[in-house]
């Protein structure tokens, strides 16, 4: 199995947490676990190493520097309470965050699930979005293209609302 976090390398780190009846678990190599300051030898919770509880020192003194500019949240809070203060922190500690994100959610950003329905929609306010900067731009063949998609969305999505 390869690394969680770097993808390269042979995971032989695993890191396992039960949190409300369901199981957490991460694999990395030896590699990603010590350049993130996790003591092998040193037992530590899944959110302690994730959220930097195993870092040494000088990473640890990094980090609390660090403070959001819009809730004033800092690198220490985050690391006690494992919790952002709002939507801002996400640019405010990228750095710390971004290596955990992709390895959690197999992507640097977090999509989401939403109901088929709402999803068609938000999809189709996009195109039309689209639809209507192409129409600016004079670009009819791509607002022609742009005009049939919308068209054949809407038509999908009046299909689920009856079918639902």
């Amino acid at each position: 199995m390869k690394c969680e976090i770097c993808e390269c390398q042979e995971a032989s780190v695993h890191f396992k947490q039960v949190c409300n009846g369901q199981i957490k678990e991460m694999y990395v190599c030896e590699e990603c676990a010590a350049e993130n300051g996790f003591d092998l030898q040193s037992p530590l919770s899944m959110p302690d190493f994730l959220f930097g509880a195993g870092l040494k020192p000088e990473k640890q003194g990094q980090s609390s520097e660090r403070t959001c500019l819009v809730c004033g949240t800092t690198g220490k809070d985050f690391k006690k309470r494992s919790l952002l203060g709002c939507p801002s922190c996400y640019e405010a500690f990228a750095e710390e965050l971004s290596p955990y994100l992709r390895a959690m959610q197999k992507g640097g950003r977090h999509v989401g699930k939403a109901p088929a329905g709402e999803a068609l929609t938000a999809e189709i306010a996009a195109l039309q979005q689209a639809l209507e900067r192409a129409v600016a731009a004079q670009d009819f063949e791509e607002a022609a293209t742009l005009r049939d998609r919308i068209r054949d969305l809407q038509a999908q999505q009046d299909g689920v609302v009856e079918g639902a």
